[in-house]
């Protein structure tokens, strides 16, 4: 009975002792990020508190592939040399001895006769080690096995769970340091990093502490403040960026924050001044922000120098003004010479008038009264005269309708009198060139709502074209036809065509083709601009299509009568 309560007592002394060694390691875990150093002082505290002999500890290899002894032991590892010699020239690979065991499984082996253990056998070569029994637990941290603790005794020694079990929970607590310091190393790596991406940065980067000391300055705000890094670390940083006349407005802006967490700046992108040591003041772009560390506020900024921005905008804005004061003269001088244009033409229309009326005299009268000569002078100046005269009434049309919105007396406007009026005006001209007119009018285009004299003049030119750019003797053809509830005349010809290029600027005022140019085909280029200006005046359109060598059809469309 004396003997079972001796044994009680002893277990329960060993179990206390064994807490103590768990309550002893977690303390030394908590108090250092040296895992190695952790790991030494739990050896000897192992040892001290089992009564094993000696410990040892293995640690992975530089490659990660394997694991290998720390040098690191616990007792008297000089009285046993053959052990030491093994333990230093193994390479523990997974599965390799004891070390090797448990760094693959992350669980505790326990072998209690090392010469009897086959694993150890090859390792052994059947030298004595000078040891029998044998245990070793693991180090386990986040990313794994980060050691092993191994410990010998001489003796054989079955194997003990409650042992083992107290030894994991120590291994536990020894990979909260390998942890820490990978968490630390870690950190300190992101920040090395982040340090260097700010210095980098082509932006001025600038820390302060609640206060308004500087703490972080990197290379651009060197660069762009002309104050170096040591110069500033520690002085107010309205004393080194600010200019004079914001430094009071800074300093209570930051003030006004610490006391009630409110501003009007942090987070937003401002536009202000910068100052460099001789005070001069440049403009600058800037970010600031707040964060909150271990309860004490700190504000970091970015800052980027817009000198070159504000001279670019200045430049900007000067090259706008020219522009606009070119606009306002180009205006005047295109007032100028529509007004020039209306003048001129309205002084030519009365004397051509007069000359043209005397001509026809001349011309009505007995042609006895001429020699042949006299008679083509006659006829060339009647030709000229009315060429002259279109040319002035065109002028007058360019002038009213480029003043503004053409006056359209639209009525119902029989569609075959309107070519017939056109054809009339454009006959001497077809007849002196060989061409013939041929008109058509398709039974449902009898009627259209048009301006009748404006309608004459677009078809006329229309007509006129087609002379000027058709082969003698070939015919143009002049069709009214329905479409989509409007009526459209195409005036056909079978002339020289118009490049695919220059075919969207007919209708422009004053445009001539290549062709034109070339050939000294007469006109001014107003023609077909008259004739979109008057189809668009009648809420219409005027269009054209062409193949070069083959002939254009041009198109007017115009609303029927049954559409007013």
């Amino acid at each position: 009975m004396a003997k079972q309560g001796g044994r009680a007592v002893a277990d329960t002394r060993r179990e206390m002792a064994l807490i103590a060694l768990i309550d002893d390691v977690t303390a030394l875990a908590a108090a250092t990020d040296d895992l190695p150093e952790a790991c030494r002082a739990a050896l000897s505290a192992v040892c001290e508190v089992t009564g094993w002999p000696l410990g040892h500890l293995g640690v992975p290899a530089a490659d990660g592939q394997a694991f290998v002894s720390a040098g690191v032991w616990a007792g008297p590892i000089e009285d046993f040399p053959a052990l030491r010699q093994i333990a230093d020239a193994t390479r523990f690979a997974p599965g390799t001895g004891i070390i090797g065991q448990v760094a693959a499984s992350g669980q505790p082996v326990w072998s209690r006769d090392l010469t009897d253990d086959p694993v150890v056998a090859a390792l052994l070569g059947g030298r004595d080690p000078g040891v029998r029994a044998a245990f070793a637990f693991p180090v386990i941290a986040v990313e794994g096995v980060a050691a092993v603790l191994q410990f010998f005794s001489p003796q054989i020694i079955a194997r003990d769970e409650p042992l083992l079990r107290v030894m994991t929970a120590i291994g536990y607590q020894l990979g909260r340091v390998a942890d820490r310091r990978t968490v630390r190393t870690a950190t300190a790596a992101g920040h090395d990093r982040l340090r260097q991406i700010i210095d980098a940065s082509v932006e001025a980067f600038v820390s302060t502490d609640a206060a308004g000391h500087i703490t972080e300055w990197n290379a651009a705000a060197t660069r762009m403040f002309g104050r170096s890094r040591t110069q500033v670390l520690g002085r107010l940083v309205h004393e080194a960026i600010v200019p004079e006349r914001y430094r009071g407005a800074d300093a209570a802006g930051r003030t006004r924050f610490l006391a009630t967490g409110r501003s009007n700046v942090l987070g937003r992108r401002l536009e202000l001044a910068g100052a460099r040591p001789d005070g001069s003041e440049f403009p600058i772009e800037i970010v600031v922000w707040a964060t909150r560390e271990a309860g004490v506020w700190a504000f970091h900024a970015f800052i980027h120098d817009i000198t070159e921005r504000r001279r670019a905008e200045a430049a900007l804005r000067q090259a706008y003004a020219a522009e606009q004061a070119t606009v306002a003269r180009l205006k005047e001088l295109d007032a100028a010479k529509d007004t020039f244009i209306a003048t001129i033409s309205h002084e030519l229309r009365t004397p051509l008038t007069t000359l043209a009326g005397y001509l026809e005299i001349f011309a009505d009268a007995d042609a006895g009264a001429f020699d042949p000569g006299q008679a083509r002078m006659l006829q060339a100046m009647t030709r000229n005269a009315a060429r002259l005269q279109n040319l002035v009434e065109d002028l007058l049309a360019v002038s009213t309708l480029a003043a503004g919105e053409p006056v359209v007396n639209a009525a119902a406007v029989p569609v075959e009198q309107v070519m017939s009026e056109a054809v009339r005006a454009a006959s001497a001209q077809a007849r002196s060139s060989g061409h013939r007119i041929e008109v058509s009018v398709d039974a449902d285009a009898q009627i259209i709502s048009a301006d009748y004299d404006l309608l004459v003049r677009a078809i006329g030119a229309l007509l006129s074209n087609a002379v000027k750019y058709s082969p003698i003797d070939t015919p143009i053809i002049v069709h009214a036809f329905p479409v989509g509830g409007q009526v459209a005349i195409a005036v056909t010809d079978h002339g020289v065509g118009i490049a695919a290029e220059e075919l969207p600027h007919v209708f422009e005022r004053f445009y001539r083709t290549a062709y034109a140019y070339d050939n000294a085909i007469q006109g001014v280029g107003l023609g077909l601009w008259l004739v979109k200006a008057i189809a668009e005046a009648h809420g219409g359109t005027a269009t054209a299509v062409s193949t070069l060598g083959e002939g254009s059809t041009f198109t007017v469309r115009l609303p029927s009568a049954a559409d007013r």
